[in-house]
């Protein structure tokens, strides 16, 4: 039977499996769907920001438990968003309730941080964000930052494994490019796929700078990782995806090839860039994204930067563009490829 409180807060979207949709501030992404499985196993997947624990609660009025009655939560990755209200459900509960993560976003769901403040501000500078924009960024961060409590995480995920959630068995699908950690949840005897942000209907998720402690540059390539856990998503061929973000997705195909139009355009239009004589990430990412303004301008300017320096990556991957750091200034080059 379908179920859907007063205040629009929790819909059953199939047996025993609800949708819980928290506020977030704007459109893009817009609110969180966190999922609640009732039954052998009470689990919560996805939490909302700390902010929203009050509406999480209301959420819980029509069930005949409380929030802090449930038994595990899973995190589908290390965004605040994604993991704020753990701790307080946590707390609220006796320390009861196990949380559950894959072990590349533990670190960052502990502390917070990915690495050190050090290294993320090097890596800005070296890409040549100017100094005004990285502290209004450390500002905006701090007050994003307030939007979540650290958490301990209990299990380990590992891709493959197989986790009790309700009375359903799911099937972890480790998806790194959104973040190292990035999972989706597969219950494969329903068809039905829980995919966090890997997959969202309404927009192309980004794939996030992965920075390493002791590296200048990341290693790890960011859209590459992101498109081959969506081939391994395709290939699950799932008929219902539950997205962590938006509406339910009912044709995977259709929003696979979205984004990947949108890949090889914003990629067509980074190599323009290049061929106009460019070189700086930054000044790139202004370009591409000319747009950007108002308060919301140094997260604004983090996604574009990220966005502009993995496609650059996977540029350089294929030979199309030179990466050299001069006068700690990292400048981007194409590829002469007629010699």
């Amino acid at each position: 039977m379908r179920r859907k409180d007063t205040l629009n807060y929790s819909e059953e979207v199939y047996p025993g499996i609800y949708r819980i949709t928290l506020p977030l501030p704007g459109d893009r992404p817009g609110p969180v769907n966190a999922y609640l499985f009732i039954g052998e196993n009470i689990t919560l997947l996805d939490t909302g920001t700390a902010r929203t624990v009050r509406n999480l609660k209301t959420a819980f009025n029509g069930f005949p438990f409380k929030f802090t009655d449930i038994d595990q939560i899973i995190i589908t990755h290390g965004h605040i968003d994604h993991y704020g209200a753990a701790d307080h459900i946590v707390k609220k509960s006796g320390n009861s309730v196990l949380v559950v993560a894959h072990r590349e976003d533990v670190q960052r769901i502990e502390t917070g941080m990915e690495v050190s403040r050090k290294v993320v501000l090097d890596f800005y500078r070296l890409i040549g964000i100017p100094d005004i924009h990285i502290r209004s960024w450390q500002l905006m961060n701090t007050a994003i930052n307030a939007m979540a409590d650290n958490c301990r995480v209990d299990t380990v995920l590992a891709d493959g494994d197989t986790i009790q959630m309700g009375d359903y068995m799911g099937k972890v699908i480790s998806t790194p490019g959104h973040s190292k950690g990035s999972i989706c949840i597969f219950i494969e005897n329903k068809g039905i796929l829980f995919s966090g942000d890997h997959i969202i209907g309404h927009i192309t998720p980004n794939a996030f700078v992965m920075l390493e402690e002791d590296e200048k540059l990341p290693v790890r390539l960011s859209q590459t990782e992101f498109y081959e856990s969506l081939s391994k998503i395709e290939a699950l061929k799932p008929t219902l995806v539950y997205p962590a973000h938006g509406k339910t997705i009912t044709d995977l195909d259709m929003v696979a090839r979205f984004y990947r139009s949108c890949f090889f355009e914003r990629r067509d239009k980074i190599l323009s860039i290049l061929d106009s004589g460019e070189k700086n990430v930054y000044k790139i990412a202004r370009k591409l994204f000319p747009e950007i303004s108002g308060p919301r301008l140094p997260l604004d300017i983090y996604l574009a930067v990220s966005e502009v320096y993995t496609h650059i990556q996977t540029l350089e991957s294929e030979n199309k563009v030179h990466l050299n750091i001069r006068n700690d200034t990292l400048e981007i080059t194409r590829v002469d490829t007629e010699n």
